[in-house]
């Protein structure tokens, strides 16, 4: 791993903040780049020789190019929500429309080897449970035709991680009740019935960067996209918590 480098993509949101942290911390990357429309704000406690940020406009990403060159892994935590974005059309744009363009050019620029048709790159992608690509709701829906897609750009090999509830671990810009009521709840009850429906965001940093460095993953749960001939894997809340285990 010493020769490789990590591309985040979305680190300035509270899963991608937390994994940025984390490859920073415990990975065993050369270089972490984390690539957004502004820095990540880190604490000094945080080891930071190692990380790179550009900023760049996602609207018009073909002026970037050379910022994605040299990828090993690239994890993708890029997202919003409804209200977040607007309107529809403005959410669709941020959760899907750059997740595929930056994937696009992602496998442009890092290009296959020698006598092999997929680009060497492993995309991991922050997607959520309940992805479907076919759902009426717009959320779900949104998720699993980026999927879709993803699996389509030509990687060799395609993580998609679908957590549950997410909690957070520092406070959000903008006030969220809803967010405010899952925290102080969820947790609680999902321990008292032995449930798996939340993920704190540490947690789902630490197993994106596991998996991204290797992490034995069984063969069950590799599929072969046959089209493209990428390998998938899809690792549900209870999965994440197995790779990395919280209280």
């Amino acid at each position: 791993m010493a020769s490789k480098t990590a591309i985040v993509l979305g680190g300035t949101g509270a899963v991608g903040k937390a994994l940025v942290r984390d490859l920073l911390v415990n990975g065993s990357y050369e270089k972490v780049v984390a690539i957004g429309r502004r820095p990540v704000e880190l604490d000094s406690n945080v080891p930071q020789e190692k990380l790179v940020q550009k900023s760049v406009d996602f609207d018009n990403l073909d002026k970037y190019r050379q910022a994605f060159n040299n990828a090993s892994d690239v994890y993708c935590c890029l997202g919003t929500t409804r209200a977040a974005a607007g309107t529809a059309e403005n959410f669709v744009k941020i959760d899907q429309t750059y997740v595929l363009n930056s994937a696009k050019i992602i496998a442009e620029q890092n290009p296959p080897k020698d006598n092999e048709k997929l680009s060497p790159v492993h995309f991991l992608y922050c997607s959520s449970r309940g992805s479907n690509k076919d759902s009426v709701f717009l959320y779900p829906r949104s998720k699993g035709q980026t999927e879709e897609g993803l699996k389509q750009t030509g990687f060799q090999k395609v993580s998609l991680f679908h957590p549950g509830i997410l909690i957070v671990e520092e406070p959000r810009p903008e006030r969220r009740l809803a967010e405010a009521v899952v925290v102080n709840l969820v947790p609680s009850f999902s321990r008292f019935f032995g449930l798996s429906w939340y993920a704190p965001v540490g947690s789902v940093g630490s197993a994106m960067r596991k998996v991204g460095e290797g992490y034995n993953v069984p063969e069950s749960k590799t599929k072969v996209f046959e089209p493209t001939g990428t390998k998938v894997n899809e690792f549900s809340n209870v999965d994440i918590d197995l790779i990395s285990p919280h209280d």
